[in-house]
This record gives C-alpha cells, structure tokens and sequence, in this order.
C-alpha cells in the first residue's frame, strides 16, 4: 500500500532565502527525505536530497518557477509522470535529467533509498553566459510548461558525486561546490551546444576583465581572503563563470587550487609555530575531518602534519 503526499511546501523552500534544509518524515511508514540547499550565487542553486524509502510513497508535486533545472540521480530509481504532457518517465541510476520549467505538475513514485543533487539556474545566468540555448529553445521555453533537454547516463557523475560528498566545511567547501558546479554546467551545457573545440577555446578577457583577475590574485595571496567564488566575484564586480575560467586561462591554476596552496601554507605555519592541535588546526582551513586534512596536507609537502609539531614542547 503507498502513502501519497501532496508536496505543498516545497516551492516555499526553494524560494526562501532563510531556509537551508526541507525535511519530510513519513511517520506512518518510517521513511524520510532531507534535502539540504545551499546558495552557489544569485542565479544558482544547488540541492543535496537523501531519501530512506521503507514503503512505496507517491510524491505530487506543482511549482512555477521559470528556471532551468538539472538533476543528476546517484543512488536508486526515480519513477515520476509529468501530468501537464500525460507521459511517464523513470530517472535512473546516474542519469542526467535537464529540463527548462516554467510550471510542473508531476507525481513521482518511490519505492527504494535514493539520493540525488540538483540545480536550479536562472534566466538571468542563461543569458549572460548560454544566450545560444535560449535563442535556440525561445519559442518551447515561452510556449510549453516544460522542456526535456536532456535525460541520460551522465558523463559527469565524479563531478556529482563529489559535489555530494563535498569534504569541506565553511568558507573552503563554498569555493569547492561553486566550482564544481560551474565545471558540471560548463561540461553539460558544452556537450548540449555541440561546443568540441570549447576545450580550447579561450574566454574573451578585456582591459576591465584582466584587472578585476589580477586584484583577486591579490586578494588571496596577499590578503589571505579566502571567499567563495560569488564573494569574489562581487568584489571586483566579475560574473563567476568568467571569473572561473578566466583566472585559470589568466594564471594557469584555479582560484580553488590557489585559495588550497594558501591554506596549506597557513596550515604549515601554524603546526610549526603555534600551539594549536592537528585538529583545531584542520577545523580553521576548512577540513571536516582531521583525517582529510592531514592526507591533503601529506599530498601538497610530502611530509605529516604531526612531524612539523615535534620541536614544540608537545602535540595532538
């Protein structure tokens, strides 16, 4: 026997600017579902959904949203019907659904555990960075309540599986799922618009662009800021996407990869001159774990964190 849920607050949370995380219990039947949201700039977001299915649970879903919406399944099998277009489809295990919605009305099936992430993009970030997306689609995405652009095995799901599994925490883990998710939209977008050669092909950078890079490479090594991408790009009033591929094109490495080399060099300092614990100091660079940290820090100089501490007059 399936439970059916009528999903009525969920436009609610993706619309809130307070809200961080939806939880739906189904007590009759011991299932769960939690989604997490977190905001990677004005014109994206991103959601981190575990459902722990006990018994058949039937989803009816209605929104209006006028976004583009991708969503990549890593766990499970999601059957669901749009009711606006009467067809029945079944998202599957590493798929890859993209879909521009202006109202859904779908009623989803589910029967086993599943998790998933997903984005919601706005017009506003198709039009500055795909305007070809939209000039192609302009007469389905004014006329229809939603569009199927894409619905199969994805080529990106290490990108979407560590988005899922981020290992950060603070401001290190928002600068690590900006850029994952710009990288999964690039790639995804890349593949959709035929872009072969986009690999190599560079971002157009002029006078203004070049020196809006230049001061963020002095935020981070000479002022140690350490923002996320949308603090960043705000500061020298530079779109994240430009700002993403044009440091990398500008300097060869990414703001992630920097941002990684200063916090380990802080780290380095403050094992060999303070009096602050391996994990305390793992906690102030970022690090959920002391156990990641001191892995990353073994990659970077080839030596322990531990062995750093053995001159102080005693260690963690």
């Amino acid at each position: 026997m399936s439970i059916n849920i009528n999903m009525v607050n969920a436009d609610k949370f993706i619309q809130s600017s307070t809200m961080k995380q939806f939880i739906m219990n189904f007590k009759n039947n011991s299932s769960l579902t939690m989604t997490h949201k977190y905001t990677i700039s004005n014109d994206i977001l991103f959601l981190k959904t575990k459902s722990l299915i006990n018994k058949e649970i039937v989803l009816q879903s209605k929104q209006k949203v006028s976004s583009l919406s991708i969503r990549v399944l890593l766990n499970g099998n999601i059957a669901y019907k749009d009711n606006f277009l009467n067809c029945n489809n079944i998202l599957k295990q590493n798929n890859i659904n993209i879909q521009y919605i202006n109202e859904f009305n779908i009623t989803s099936t589910l029967k086993n555990n599943f998790h998933n992430i997903g984005l919601h993009i706005s017009n506003n970030f198709l039009e500055e960075n795909f305007p070809r997306l939209l000039e192609i689609h302009s007469k389905d995405f004014a006329s229809l309540p939603s569009v199927t652009l894409k619905n199969q095995l994805s080529k990106n799901i290490h990108l979407a599986n560590e988005l899922y599994n981020s290992p950060f925490e603070g401001e290190l883990q928002n600068i690590y799922l900006q850029s994952k998710v710009l990288e999964l939209i690039y790639n995804e977008f890349s593949e959709m618009l035929n872009f072969k050669e986009q690999e190599n092909k560079k971002v157009k950078l002029n006078q203004d662009d070049i020196e809006a890079l230049h001061k963020v490479r002095n935020l981070i090594l000479l002022e140690n800021d350490f923002s996320d991408l949308m603090s960043l790009s705000k500061k020298v009033r530079l779109n994240e996407f430009k700002l993403k591929y044009g440091f990398k094109q500008l300097f060869n490495t990414t703001i992630g990869q920097m941002i990684l080399e200063q916090k380990m060099l802080y780290a380095k300092q403050l094992l060999e001159t303070s009096e602050f614990s391996i994990s305390e100091i793992s906690s102030f660079v970022g690090y959920k774990h002391q156990q990641n940290f001191s892995t990353a820090f073994i990659q970077f100089f080839g030596i322990r964190p531990k062995d750093l501490m053995k001159s102080r007059n005693y260690y963690y």
